[in-house]
C-alpha cells in the first residue's frame, strides 16, 4: 500500500509540474478578487492565479489535516473506553470462572430407569 501512495504522489507531482509549465503565461496572471455585502465592498490587491491555486490548495491540506486529527482523537478516545470495557468484562469473567461448583446443585436424571 506504501508504494501505491508513493507512485500517487509521484504522478500528482509530474502532472502539477506539467501543468504549471505548459500554462505558465495564463497562471502568472493577476487577478483582483472582490465582495459586495451590505453596501461594503471588499478587494484584494491584484494577486497572481498561481498564488491563489497555491493557497487553496495549502488550505484544502490544513482542513483536511484538522479534520483527520480530530478523528484520530475521537477514535482513539473510543479504543480507549472499548478496552476499558474489556477489562471489565475479563475481570467479570475470571471471578465467575474461580466459583467453586457444587455436585449437590444439579439433579442428574437417569436415562436408563426402568431396565
Amino acid at each position: 500500500m506504501r508504494y501505491i501512495k508513493v507512485i500517487f504522489l509521484i504522478a500528482l507531482f509530474f502532472f502539477s509540474m506539467l501543468f504549471f509549465i505548459q500554462n505558465t503565461e495564463l497562471i502568472s496572471t493577476t487577478i483582483s478578487l472582490k465582495l459586495d455585502m451590505f453596501g461594503n465592498t471588499f478587494a484584494t490587491p491584484n494577486i497572481p492565479v498561481y498564488l491563489l491555486i497555491l493557497l487553496a490548495f495549502v488550505l484544502g491540506a490544513l482542513f483536511t489535516l484538522i479534520y483527520l486529527i480530530s478523528d484520530r482523537m475521537k477514535l482513539s478516545k473510543q479504543v480507549k473506553e472499548y478496552r476499558q470495557k474489556i477489562s471489565e468484562l475479563e475481570k467479570e469473567l475470571t471471578s465467575l470462572r474461580n466459583i467453586p461448583l457444587n455436585d449437590n446443585d444439579y439433579v442428574v436424571s437417569n436415562t436408563t430407569e426402568g431396565a
